[in-house]
């Protein structure tokens, strides 16, 4: 496929999509789709869809691989459900998300906002012990690695951003935080694949560790304010994604948080790095 310029804004209210490709690199089916609503007719080579048309990222049940630890056929519900919590929150870091059913299948169907940055402007990176050194005192440290030419040290960056979506990643229980996850576009700092929330045990795996014990930012914990305001609306509208416990430990982790007043350490009994980290 192609690469489409930058899509803005939303999702549009009446596309019409067309299949445009597959995203091979992603473990479950993941599909591309344009919008063709301006085309009289859809070009038969998917190479000659306009640059300019709204694409978004189709993800159906039926191409969800069954996984030991989440309930089969779930995961694009929860990708639904991620954006209702982000936007109850009042932040943008998910990019519009729906229910979407056609010919394919049903699933979710979230807009586009690739492509990734280039790794040397990346908020999650693998630096050599040279490249680190030189980045002291602006990046922080989460865990080493050994690489194939020496030691690697996993780090990332400290933003009003990151925070943020560390802390969306806490009250949804991520469990599969990686650094190719998060998608830098002139709009926001985007978080995508977030199919692996919402567990009732917690699973919380993140490169996004650095701000373990910081306290939580004044912004933040009135974001988490507003979460439990939205609490009997955000209910309702999980309903049809969620199981009753599983809503039921979004919000007692939400308490949990901002009683805290921190964000939250990294796990001793249990690995809490996602694989691979990038």
């Amino acid at each position: 496929m192609s690469e489409p310029k930058e899509s803005g804004g939303s999702l549009p209210e009446h596309a019409r999509w067309t299949l445009e490709g597959r995203l091979v690199e992603a473990s479950n089916v993941v599909l591309r789709m344009a919008d063709v609503s301006s085309l009289a007719a859809v070009p038969d080579d998917p190479s000659e869809l306009p640059d300019d048309a709204a694409r978004a990222v189709f993800k159906p049940v039926a191409g969800e691989r069954p996984l030991a630890d989440f309930p089969r056929g779930t995961l694009a519900h929860r990708e639904v459900a991620a954006s209702l919590v982000c936007a109850a929150l009042g932040w943008d870091h998910v990019p519009e998300t729906r229910w979407f059913e056609d010919d394919l299948g049903e699933g979710s169907l979230q807009r586009w906002v690739g492509p990734l940055v280039p790794t040397e402007q990346a908020h999650v990176a693998l630096l050599d012990e040279e490249e680190f050194v030189s980045q002291q005192g602006s990046v922080h440290p989460i865990a080493a690695f050994e690489g194939e030419e020496g030691p690697l040290v996993l780090v990332h960056t400290d933003t009003p951003a990151l925070r943020r979506i560390a802390v969306f990643d806490t009250v949804t229980n991520n469990a599969d935080r990686k650094g190719s996850h998060l998608i830098e576009t002139p709009e926001a700092l985007f978080a995508i694949d977030n199919g692996l929330t919402f567990h009732t045990d917690d699973k919380l795996r993140t490169v996004l560790w650095g701000f373990a014990g910081d306290p939580l930012e004044e912004p933040i914990e009135a974001a988490l304010r507003r979460l439990v305001a939205a609490r009997g609306e955000l209910t309702q509208g999980l309903a049809p994604l969620l199981t009753p416990a599983e809503i039921k430990a979004l919000h007692a982790r939400t308490d949990a948080l901002l009683e805290a007043g921190t964000f939250p350490d990294p796990p001793e009994e249990r690995y809490g790095l996602p694989w691979p980290p990038l």
